[in-house]
């Protein structure tokens, strides 16, 4: 068991999980295993109830010929981007999103269609972004097809911390904390293609109603971001892997 691994993946599974968009309602046990810096067999069966990040997840382990799907770089692979992801067959791709996820039936014959043929002349790559951009179809707990705002919200964004939360004490002496602003940039249209528009000041949380996992941030870190809350502070090789494999995915949607 990579306990490394699955604090990575519960970082970036808190926020979906919630709004309540994928996994079971177990997302104070994941915020506490991360305040606690525990990733044990409770995180391991929390986070395999995430069905399309789990199938993801696995898929890229046997590409790599990697047991644990869980692995540090198996789960860095899918959420930010890393030289595993380039292992992945096409075909075994489209198999697992026809079979397991039965994508066809999900968002008709036609949209499957298209996303087929795409696939047979381009590489695909299990990336987070990749699926936000191009399966078109949210396959968590929401059904609903997606637009500019959810796909901006759900993909993995980053940014640099300009501003700290303010901690005021209050006669509980429990802190309260307040959004950070960081600057990042947003997904936009233009000329009816998605991109990555202009940098912009934009508040995150961090706070999983009174709770928080994040320790020691510090103003110019660089920060990984999905669904509004804060998941990690990243290298700058991390972000310039995140950046590249989004880029990707907004190139593949554009095609």
């Amino acid at each position: 068991m990579d306990s490394k691994g699955l604090l990575l993946c519960a970082r970036y599974s808190s926020a979906p999980n919630f709004f309540g968009y994928c996994g079971p309602p177990k997302n104070s046990t994941l915020v506490d295993h991360l305040r606690e810096e525990i990733g044990d067999s409770e995180v391991e069966s929390i986070l395999s109830q995430f069905e399309t990040l789990y199938l993801n997840l696995r898929l890229i382990a046997f590409e790599n010929r990697i047991k644990d799907p869980f692995a540090f770089k198996v789960v860095e692979a899918y959420w930010l981007g890393n030289n595993l992801l380039k292992n992945t067959k096409n075909n075994d791709y489209m198999a697992l999103l026809s079979e397991k996820f039965e994508l066809e039936k999900k968002i008709g014959r036609e949209k499957f269609g298209k996303l087929k043929y795409k696939f047979l002349a381009n590489q695909t790559l299990p990336h987070h972004s990749f699926h936000v951009f191009n399966i078109f179809k949210r396959m968590g707990h929401d059904p609903s097809f997606h637009t500019l705002e959810t796909m901006d919200q759900c993909r993995v964004g980053w940014g640099r911390i300009l501003k700290l939360p303010i901690t005021n004490y209050q006669s509980t002496n429990k802190p309260k904390i307040k959004n950070i602003i960081v600057e990042t940039k947003q997904l936009v249209t233009n000329n009816k293609k998605l991109t990555i528009g202009r940098l912009f000041q934009r508040e995150l949380n961090i706070d999983y109603k009174g709770k928080t996992f994040l320790k020691n941030l510090k103003v110019g870190d660089w920060v990984s971001f999905h669904w509004g809350f804060v998941c990690d502070v990243l290298n700058l090789h991390q972000v310039k892997n995140l950046e590249f494999y989004t880029q990707y995915a907004i190139d593949y949607y554009n095609i």
